[in-house]
Formats: C-alpha cells, structure tokens, sequence
C-alpha cells in the first residue's frame, strides 16, 4: 500500500484515481441467474453453424450436389460431432438423397443434394437481404466508421458477417455496388485485404438513442436526453450502488453528445 499527499506526483495521482473508479466499479456485483432463454439460443446457434457448415459444402459442389461417400470422407474437415448418415437422418428437411452414377458406366451410388425447403429457405433468405440493404450498408459504414483509419481487414470482416447480419457475398456483390462508400484491396483469402470508407456520412455517425431522442422531442415539443433502455432478465436484480452508477454515466454520455452538438452548431 501506498499512501498520497497534496505534494504527490500528479501521475501518481491519475493512477491512484483511476485504481479507485476501478475498484468502486468492480465491487458492485450482480447476482447471477440462469437464463433459459439465453441458453437456449446458444444451443441453437451451435446448431446452426454445425448445418451451415454441410449445407456450405454441397452448395459449393458443381451442380450443387455430391456423392455421399464424398462427403463421409470430409467428416473431419467439416468437424462433425457425428457420422454424415447420422447427421442426415438428424435433419431430414435439409437434404434429400438420390441414386445417380458418377461416370456413365459405374454403378449408381447415392448422392445428397438440397431439398425444396432448404432451396426456399435460401429464397427467403436474399430477399430479406435484399429488402434490408440499405440498413445493411449502413452499418457496414458505421462499423468503418469506428475504425481505425476507417480501414478494416476484409478477411476480419468475412469472419464476423453473420455476427453483423451481413450476407455471405458482402465482398463480392454487396461492396463492388456501393463506391461512393467503399473500396476494397487485394483479394481475401489471398493475402492481406482490406475494406476502406471512401465518404464520410453524417447520417451514419448517429445512433439510434440519438435518432430515438430527436424523434421524442420533436413529437413531445421538449428537448429530450438520449438514454439507454435497460431491462434486465427475470430473477435479475441490480443494486442501489450500480443503478447509481449507470445512472450517472448515461448523464456523462448525454451531456458530451450535447457538447458535440452544440460545436456542430456553431461550426
């Protein structure tokens, strides 16, 4: 232990205030609760990703279809838990398997293909993407915008899509649409690659508490303050010391985008 007096160095004095803010901050607790929900999700998003994978692996097929032995042959690559038949039998609604040859004279052996409801999933699935690309581009600005030199690595980025809810050809259709926002560098996969925010968009550079509280106060006639809405899960409760201290901190946060604004304003 140490102990400070007014004579102290003033480094000294900005750590030993930061340590104090930290420890204020980390001896309030949360009781923990299990959340079935929550829980739940992450089976299912588990689940999911062990589908794609398979289904990633037909579609990329020529024809979009590939010998089941093929594919039993792949079972590590694509990090099974179980056999393919297995996995199949599992999940009757994404495939469907049929007897065809692979070259004229061989005999039949099974092949696996997509089924009509996978095929209609897929459907849907690009018009949702396609109905929501303006919010899509959007983001993808924004998340340029945050970065360093509005610079991100693309293979980073390919990564994380599904994180964003960005669709699987983001680099290679969704971008090449947009120039005036983006620029792109080298190819990914093949080396380093980057993503780069052409123009800058003011409208982009606004959340959505921001844009939530200059609705209110247009419909309201007052000013009103932007602020997170917090709800926590059942059986979840936070003390009288935290609630205080997010309190106060979405007061700092309202007051310096109240600063931004007003500089903006006078510029």
């Amino acid at each position: 232990m140490f102990s400070l007096s007014r004579n102290s160095n003033p480094k000294t004095l900005i750590i030993w205030s930061s340590l104090q803010f930290t420890f204020s901050i980390s001896s309030l607790k949360v009781v923990w609760r299990k959340d079935q929900s929550l829980d739940q999700a992450i089976q299912n998003d588990k689940q999911w990703r062990l589908c794609a994978r398979v289904v990633r692996e037909v579609l990329n097929e020529p024809g979009q279809v590939i010998p089941l032995r093929y594919l039993e042959k792949r079972h590590e690559r694509l990090r099974l838990p179980i056999k393919i038949q297995t996995f199949l039998a599992r999940n009757l609604g994404l495939f469907e398997t049929y007897m065809d040859r692979i070259k004229p004279k061989s005999d039949p052996v099974r092949f696996v293909r997509a089924s009509d409801r996978l095929n209609q999933l897929l459907e849907e699935e690009k018009k949702i993407y396609s109905e929501n690309e303006p919010l899509i581009v959007s983001k993808l600005c924004k998340l340029l915008m945050m970065a360093k030199d509005r610079v991100v690595s693309a293979d980073k980025l390919v990564d994380v899509k599904r994180e964003f809810g960005f669709p699987n050809d983001l680099l290679v259709n969704l971008v090449p649409k947009y120039p005036e926002y983006f620029r792109l560098y080298g190819t990914p996969g093949e080396g380093k690659s980057y993503l780069e925010l052409v123009s800058w968009n003011d409208n982009f550079g606004k959340s959505v508490i921001e844009k939530r509280a200059e609705e209110e106060s247009r419909l309201m006639g007052i000013r009103v303050r932007p602020a997170f809405n917090w709800k926590l899960p059942p059986g979840f409760y936070i003390k009288k010391e935290m609630r205080e201290w997010i309190r106060d901190w979405m007061v700092q946060g309202s007051s310096e985008l109240d600063n931004q604004g007003d500089k903006q304003i006078e510029n």
